[in-house]
Parts: structure tokens; C-alpha cells; sequence
């Protein structure tokens, strides 16, 4: 693919494409998933292992990528494992990104409903929610990534300190004992907890268009790390606040920490909404990225030009938003999204990476 000047990003904006990708839904349900699993207040050793992880397969797709300059996942896969099964690869890349974007519509519009605008029917919020983004996706990705390096920075500061200003007694103890029932509960949410970094393999398609592939290892691991210190925080407010037991019991525990905020010395009240307004930006972020790259493949693999293909798109996307018929459904839905996760994220990179290598493809980075 021969990528336009106009359609060149910056190494930082890759950071931050990265960074946007795997931030949103999952700071809200993280504390519950990751309880439910281990069940002491060792969750925080957990996220960390699984952020250490998700560093080291983010550095395995940038070195896939790194082989292959100027090319997408959807171009070098077939390079490295032949047209059927790069097709296949491909399909199933195409399918979970669709299907995240379609997890994210869903997912803002019950949040809203349950927090906001209880009157509003779902599908009002769905459709406006899409056809804001619709405007920005024709625009290719060059003004996506300039709108995510001036977002980014503000919604992951507001989030921080929002976080923060929850804190009213925090007591260390209430995360002790370390280990104190071994290490094994750590690893049995291990699985679970690596899911929420899912994203970062959107490496693998941008590598593409970044100006110095060079450069792009410390990029994927700034882009990973920002994530592990915002969720380490988070579950420890969580834990700290609400204990194992009653975050593991709770829709949205981030948001329940977020109402406990005082507003004594504040000129402002409901940091809730504050804090949904601010998510709201990152879940709009994370639903472009995986339109955008949904679309990209769709367009490669069929050569359809890449407009019409977000039309479509857009369609297919709010029917799978709203199939299924409650916020249980929808959470199921979030399931089999991380489940995908582990072959797009994990066993994917990892083969084409060891392929490539026995096979002598690409340029050596």
C-alpha cells in the first residue's frame, strides 16, 4: 500500500492511537472482572503482570510490523503465511474489530441510559453517537490521530484525578496482606484481567503509516505503560474503597468510587457525570480506531474504496450494537470480543513473527 504524505503519522501519534485503542470500557469494569477472579486484594499484582505481558506481545506486533515498512497487517500477513491463510487472518481481524465498535456503541449508550438520560431509548444515543463519527472516519486516519494527540492528554489527566479525589481515608492496609493466600489467585485472573489491554495489535496496521518505523518499540511500550499505571491506580481506589467482596458484586465500580467524591471545598457537584463526559471521549476514541481499522481491512482485502466501506460499516455496526436485548447480553457480548482477543493480540503476532523469521521475510528491523 502506497500511503499518501497526507495520511503519515508521527511516532508520538502512534503512541497515542495505541494508548486511545485499549483505554475505555474497561476502566469502568476492570475492578469487578479482575475480583471476581481472584477474590483477595492481591488484584493489583495481577494487572501489573498482565500490563508486563501486554508489553512484551505490544513489542512483538511492532516487530512484526517493523519487517514489513509501508505495509499493513492485511498486506504482510499473506507475505509471511501464503493468501488463504493470510485471508483468514485477515477475516477474523476484520471481524473482532467490527465487533469491538460495535461493543463500544452499546456499551456508552447503557451507561448513559443508567446514569444520564434514563428517558432516552437507546438507540437515539446509538445513532448520534454514530453519526458524530461518522464525520471524523471519512476524514482518513492523518486528522483521527491530530484529534487523539490533543484528546488524549486532557481525558487521561481528568480520569487520573478524578480517581483521585475519591480517595477520602485511604488505608494501605485494607490491601494486606500481600500474597497473604499465595500466588496463586493472581494467575487464576490472569486471563481475564490481560483481556482489558487488548488493542494494542492495532500496532500491527499503523505501522504503515508512521514517518520512522525505527522508533516505534518505545512508542508500543510508552503506549502499554500509560494504561498499566491508570488501571494499577484504579483497582487500588477500588479495593482500598469498596473491598474485594462488594467490587467484585458491582456493574460499574469505578463509577460507584467516582459518586463517594466529596464536593466540600469543590465548586462543582456530581463528579460522576464529570467523570462519564470524560469516558464518553475515550469510548468515542476507541470506537474510531476500530472503525477505521475494520475498514481499512475490508478495503484491502476487497478493494472497495475505503468511503464506502465506512458507510456500510456503519450499518452493520449499530445492528450488532443492538441485538443483544439487555446489559447482560451486551456484557456477553464483551466476552467473546476478549476471547477473540487472544488469537488477534497474542497467537496471531506471535506466529507471524516466528514465520517471518525461519522464513527470512521482510527487511530485518
Amino acid at each position: 500500500m502506497k500511503v499518501a504524505r497526507s495520511d503519515q503519522i508521527s511516532v508520538s501519534q502512534l503512541t497515542v492511537l495505541n494508548t486511545s485503542m485499549i483505554l475505555g470500557l474497561s476502566i469502568l469494569t476492570l475492578p469487578r472482572a479482575a475480583s471476581e477472579k481472584i477474590g483477595t486484594p492481591d488484584v493489583w499484582i495481577t494487572v501489573l503482570i498482565a500490563g508486563l505481558i501486554s508489553i512484551l506481545l505490544a513489542v512483538i506486533c511492532t516487530k512484526v510490523g517493523q519487517r514489513f515498512p509501508g505495509q499493513t497487517f492485511f498486506e504482510f500477513n499473506q507475505l509471511i503465511v501464503g493468501k488463504a491463510i493470510g485471508i483468514a487472518f485477515s477475516l477474523v481481524f476484520c471481524i473482532y474489530y467490527i465487533m469491538m465498535a460495535a461493543f463500544e456503541v452499546r456499551m456508552q449508550a447503557e451507561v448513559i441510559r443508567q446514569f444520564l438520560l434514563d428517558q432516552t431509548p437507546i438507540e437515539v444515543t446509538m445513532i448520534t453517537f454514530l453519526a458524530v463519527a461518522a464525520y471524523l472516519i471519512v476524514g482518513q486516519l492523518n486528522p483521527i490521530a491530530r484529534l487523539m494527540e490533543f484528546l488524549l492528554p486532557i481525558t487521561y489527566i481528568s480520569i487520573l484525578v478524578v480517581m483521585l479525589l475519591s480517595v477520602q481515608d485511604f488505608d494501605i492496609d485494607r490491601l494486606r496482606p500481600v500474597l497473604g493466600e499465595g500466588i496463586r489467585p493472581v494467575f487464576s485472573g490472569l486471563l481475564s484481567t490481560a483481556l482489558s489491554y487488548s488493542g494494542f495489535e492495532c500496532i500491527m496496521v499503523f505501522t504503515a503509516f508512521v514517518k520512522e518505523p525505527s522508533k516505534m518499540i518505545r512508542s508500543a511500550i510508552i503506549g502499554v505503560a500509560l494504561i498499566i499505571v491508570l488501571y494499577t491506580i484504579n483497582v487500588i481506589i477500588v479495593i482500598d474503597v469498596f473491598g474485594v467482596s462488594e467490587a467484585s458484586t458491582l456493574t460499574w465500580p469505578t463509577l460507584e468510587l467516582i459518586k463517594n467524591v466529596e464536593s466540600a471545598g469543590f465548586f462543582l457537584e456530581n463528579f460522576e457525570v464529570i467523570f462519564i463526559a470524560v469516558w464518553l471521549v475515550e469510548i468515542f476514541t476507541t470506537y474510531i480506531i476500530s472503525h477505521y481499522i475494520a475498514s481499512l481491512g475490508i478495503s484491502q482485502l476487497f478493494r472497495i474504496k475505503i468511503n464506502y466501506v465506512h458507510v456500510g460499516l456503519l450499518i452493520v455496526i449499530y445492528i450488532i450494537a443492538i441485538y443483544p436485548s439487555d446489559l447482560n447480553g451486551s456484557i456477553k457480548l464483551g466476552e467473546i470480543i476478549g476471547y477473540l482477543s487472544l488469537i488477534t493480540a497474542g497467537v496471531m503476532p506471535v506466529l507471524l513473527l516466528i514465520i517471518a523469521v525461519l522464513r527470512k521475510r521482510g527487511h530485518t528491523p
